[in-house]
């Protein structure tokens, strides 16, 4: 059943609220009385929460503002791009890929040639750690949607699998907008996705002529101009837990995508040894190493997304090496004998709020 959409018209005053979303935590401390109105939209799409908050212009008429068909709107761009991605319907565009003919180019929608070619770089970018072919592996162990009675999979079986992982098996032809399966792969855009539609929704509300606003889907987030009352947005990263833990640090941002991966919460234990959810695309295997969770800065929230879910593959040295390498603002928690340890790159220590 759908859910719509809901609207409130927020008169500001000061107040503190906490949105836990994910590994995020947005924190919106409204302005005086006699600043502008605050409207927030809200809906369920993607499994999870989207909420949008606008700040209108001074040069932006209210009454265009305050349309009646904005929140339709979102909402609508958001589902439709649901129904594009979902792995949970067989007719969905990219479940459709998925069983097309090999080596025959399919023409596919501006969206999800625009996807595909995100991962792809970010692919390359990582050197494989971002992979979105990993889902059948992700399924073996039993991380995917199906039952599983947490049995460790056989070395061989792994091999196997291994054999249809590689988004190098998708061919893009931009000029056609084609993707082709080059061998049996299987696309999961779950990593992306979200991301994805966060600038989706940030770009519709850039049309309107709007220079303030929030976007968050599932904790992935985009944000512009400032708040009602001229401050930056500000956000937190939460402390890692198996419950929502407050706030381990706080940030102030403009103008960027914030996106947070981790593994602290989706994990099982096996005579004695855990196993997180995150496979490593490139072994076949959880990751075994002690990033809690890492936190990426960029200029839109699919990229974010990707490079997020990639560098919790890649460990705490070699997310660093890769942020670093690509002048990355990136946040990571790495898991010690006494708690958690930040480790940070030099761009992100700009968004720090302190205390």
């Amino acid at each position: 059943m759908r859910v719509l959409p809901t609207k409130a018209i927020i008169k500001t005053r000061p107040r503190a609220s906490f949105l836990f979303a994910c590994f995020l935590l947005v924190i919106g401390l409204l302005g005086c009385a006699e600043k502008p109105e605050q409207l927030v939209f809200s809906g369920l799409v993607m499994g999870t929460t989207y909420q949008v908050k606008i700040v209108p212009n001074n040069t932006v008429p209210s009454n265009r503002v305050v349309s009646k068909d904005l929140a339709a709107q979102i909402d609508e761009r958001l589902q439709s791009l649901d129904a594009t991605f979902t792995t949970y319907q067989k007719t969905s565009e990219l479940m459709t890929f998925n069983q097309s003919p090999i080596k025959q180019p399919q023409t596919i929608s501006q969206e999800l040639f625009e996807v595909m070619t995100i991962a792809k770089q970010v692919y390359q970018q990582t050197n494989g750690a971002f992979d979105p072919t990993v889902g059948p592996l992700v399924n073996l162990w039993g991380f995917g949607p199906g039952y599983t009675d947490q049995v460790i999979p056989q070395p061989e079986e792994i091999t196997q699998y291994l054999l249809s992982v590689g988004l190098n098996y998708l061919l893009l032809d931009q000029q056609a907008r084609t993707a082709t399966r080059q061998f049996d792969i299987e696309l999961d855009f779950s990593a992306i996705a979200k991301g994805y539609a966060v600038d989706a929704v940030a770009e519709l509300l850039a049309s309107y002529g709007l220079e303030h606003y929030l976007v968050e889907v599932g904790g992935e987030l985009r944000l512009k101009g400032h708040k009602a009352n001229g401050e930056s947005w500000k956000i937190a990263i939460e402390k890692p837990s198996i419950e929502q833990g407050g706030v381990q640090e706080a940030l102030a941002l403009e103008n960027v995508a914030v996106a947070t991966s981790g593994d602290y919460r989706n994990y099982f234990e096996k005579e004695g040894k855990r196993y997180s959810h995150t496979i490593d695309p490139r072994t076949g295997y959880p990751i075994d190493h002690n990033l809690a969770s890492v936190t990426v800065i960029a200029q839109t929230a699919a990229r974010a997304d990707a490079l997020a879910t990639a560098m919790m593959v890649l460990g705490p040295e070699g997310a660093l090496a890769l942020a670093e390498q690509n002048d990355l603002a990136v946040y990571l928690l790495v898991k010690q004998a006494d708690g958690y340890e930040p480790q940070t790159t030099s761009l992100f220590t700009q968004y720090l709020l302190g205390e």
